[in-house]
Parts: structure tokens; sequence; C-alpha cells
């Protein structure tokens, strides 16, 4: 997108036009337009597109270029950053979706974005969503926090992670340098928060930003949507700490230096079967998690088994009906005789692939009954589970002693 196609956009008749036509299919659009046919066309896609990842953004009929489109956060996710203020700078703004939402809990927020057109975009659709609180500058983060003489109570910084069309995973080969600006932001402001990859190793922010750093992992309908390391100028109540969120209200806090309770042996009979949300697995705290709970936990990010049905599960929860060593021919066996030809495969850390499992037993994917496979240590092991329940909550939000 270029400067003269934002100035378009921006127009008052254009504008009206494409309010006009959001619901209309791209491609009639594209064909029936008689003016700016292939620009409009794509504003009404990506419209569409934001209605669930951006509504705030569909409602105010924002301008939506597609690159930066595909590398904002959703609404859901950045609407669960828990940080307030009098002063925010977001050093990365890009689309202004974490600058939007901060915007609403701090009394200030300067979104700064190095490229102009993006700039141009952020500064309109910022006036377009009533956010009269917030200054957009069109610099790098390196110059900008050369320049700043003032103090903030956070930097929210999210790192490019390319390098061009190469992507990186180190870092500091990222742009900007967190580790590089990271001693200048803490001078000048209280609190530094970065937005990693979901893929970051949760251990490794402690092992880069040292105990006073927290971290948060965020999941959003079964997927780890990011992992965010906030350090403070000054320590935090909750530095050295991990929590795993799926809602603003729905979380668990961990004290990283807390000890690690001794496994416990696997020793059938269970009854109930808990996949745990997928932030606790990214974190390797479904050992520390089942520890809480008086459970069994197949690995530190696998599954958890209960003698008992617990009261609250941070994951989702089946009844089991039987848990069986994996041994492919006895358990076609007993899958005929309880008359399931179509399974849902679930599996964590099994050693074979779902294609080769549906294979070995003689049945189809899908249908309703859910069957999991992982290992129990070395052994692997088959759970046939029950209908989900679905009326838990897991809303243990106690911190762990």
């Amino acid at each position: 997108m270029t400067l003269e196609e934002v100035e378009i956009l921006d127009s008052e008749a254009v504008k009206r036009r494409l309010f006009d036509l959001r619901e209309e299919p791209p491609d009639r659009v594209a064909l029936h337009a008689r003016e700016y046919g292939a620009l409009l066309a794509t504003q009404v896609k990506y419209l569409q597109r934001a209605r669930t990842k951006l509504p705030s953004y569909y409602r105010a009929g924002c301008i939506i270029p597609p690159l930066a489109f595909e590398q904002s956060s959703s609404e859901d996710v950045a609407r669960r950053r828990r940080y307030a203020g009098d002063l925010c700078v977001d050093l990365t703004c890009g689309l202004g979706v974490d600058a939007y939402i901060l915007s609403r809990r701090f009394k200030r927020v300067i979104a700064v974005e190095r490229d102009p057109v993006t700039a141009r975009v952020a500064e309109i659709n910022f006036g377009r969503l009533g956010a009269d609180n917030m200054e957009v500058v069109c610099d790098t983060a390196e110059r900008f926090i050369d320049a700043f003489a003032g103090r903030a109570d956070l930097f929210y910084i999210d790192p490019a992670r390319r390098d061009g069309t190469r992507k990186v995973f180190l870092l500091e080969d990222c742009s900007p340098n967190l580790l590089g600006l990271l001693p200048e932001l803490l001078k000048k402001g209280k609190s530094v928060v970065a937005k990693l990859s979901p893929m970051f190793d949760v251990e490794e922010t402690f092992r880069i930003f040292g105990d006073v750093a927290s971290v948060e992992v965020m999941s959003l309908r079964g997927e780890c949507k990011e992992v965010l390391v906030r350090v403070s100028s000054d320590p935090e109540p909750e530095s050295g700490t991990i929590r795993v969120s799926r809602s603003e209200e729905d979380s668990l806090l961990f004290d990283r230096s807390g000890q690690q309770a001794e496994a416990e042996a696997f020793e059938p009979p269970y009854v109930w079967f808990g996949v745990p949300d997928v932030g606790l697995g990214k974190a390797r705290l479904v050992g520390r998690y089942a520890a809480r709970l008086g459970a069994f936990a197949t690995s530190p990010s696998g599954y958890c088994l209960f003698r008992s049905e617990p009261e609250h599960f941070f994951g989702r929860l089946f009844p089991l009906r039987e848990s069986i060593p994996y041994h492919p021919k006895s358990l076609r066996r007993r899958l005929k005789d309880l008359s399931i030809v179509r399974c849902e495969v679930m599996k964590k850390e099994f050693p074979y692939s779902v294609e080769t499992i549906l294979r070995s037993l003689g049945v189809r994917e899908g249908g309703s009954d859910k069957i999991a496979f992982t290992k129990i240590g070395t052994e692997p092991y088959v759970f046939l589970l029950g209908p989900e329940r679905l009326n838990g909550k897991g809303n243990d939000n106690g911190k762990e002693e």
C-alpha cells in the first residue's frame, strides 16, 4: 500500500463507498467498481476478515493494510493485557491494535512506527476509533528512545521476527534489538514488556533476563498465541513468576523458584482424564499443576490423570473409560468389541503418527469417540475417553506456594 492509496482511502467519498460495500463479495467489488476497483476490493476483503479478529476496526471502517493485518494481534488477545498507568510507549506500532487497546488503560499512549505508510494508516485509524489520547511518531525505536526525555510507565515492544524474507529466532537478530535497547529503556521507564514468539522457550526468557523478569503465556481457543516477558527497573510482586492465562479472569500463577513436587507413581485405576490448557504444556508446568491438584501427570507437558473428579480444571476434562498399554492387535480387538470404527485421536509425546495409529487399529478418523495416546515413562499407553465435561472451568487462580 502506498501513501497515495492511503489518502484515497481516507477521502470522505471513498470512505462512504467502502462502508456501503463492506458486505459485498470482494471479487464482485473488483469487477463492478468504476474507480479504484482493486483497492476497494482488497479493503472489503480485509474488513470482512477484521470482523472477528479486529471488531472495533471493522465497526469503525478502518484502513486495513494486508501485511499489517496478518502480523497484528487479535483484539481478544490484546484486551487481556493487565498493564495500566499514565504513559505507555509502543515502540513497534504496526497496525496499532496493541497500542489502541492499551490506550484504554493509560492516560496517554505514544505509538512509534518506522514505516511512513503504516504510521499514516495508524494515525487515521486512531482518529476513526475515537482514541484521542494517542500520538503517532514516525521514527525508528532506536532514534525515538535516544531523543526521549520523559519517563514512561511502560515500554511495549513486539520485535519483528523477519529479516527481509528470512525468519530469525535470536532476540538480538529481531528488529528492533530488544537486548540492545533494554538498558536505556529501563533508565527511562518503569517496565518493559516484550511480545515474543509463541515458540519461544519460557525458561530461556529467565536465562536471558534474569529472575527480575516475569513471563505470561497466553492461549486462545486451544492455541498458544504469545509469550510476554516483563522486566522492571525495580522488583515487582510478580517478578520471577510464570502466569498462564486463557482469559483476563482465568489464569494460573506459578513461582518459578518454587520446589518441584515429587512425581507421583503411575498407579491405576484413574477415573478422569485431563487435557491441560496448551499454555501449561508450553511452559512445561503440567507436572506442577497436577501436583497441586493431587493428580498424576504423564509428563511436564502431557496429560493429567485423576482418581476423583476435580472441582476445577484448567483445560478439558473427560471421564476415563479404560487405560490400556498400546498393543495394536489386542487394542484393535477391544475397539471392535466396543463397536468403535471411527475416533478422534489425541496424542502427546507418542512415537507414532495419527495415520499409523489409525491404520494399525483398523479405524477411521472422526466420530464422537475420543482416544488419547501418550507414554507413561517409556511405555506407550492408550486412554479411552467418555464425553467431555462441558461445565468445568479452570479458575484456580491461587499462586503456588
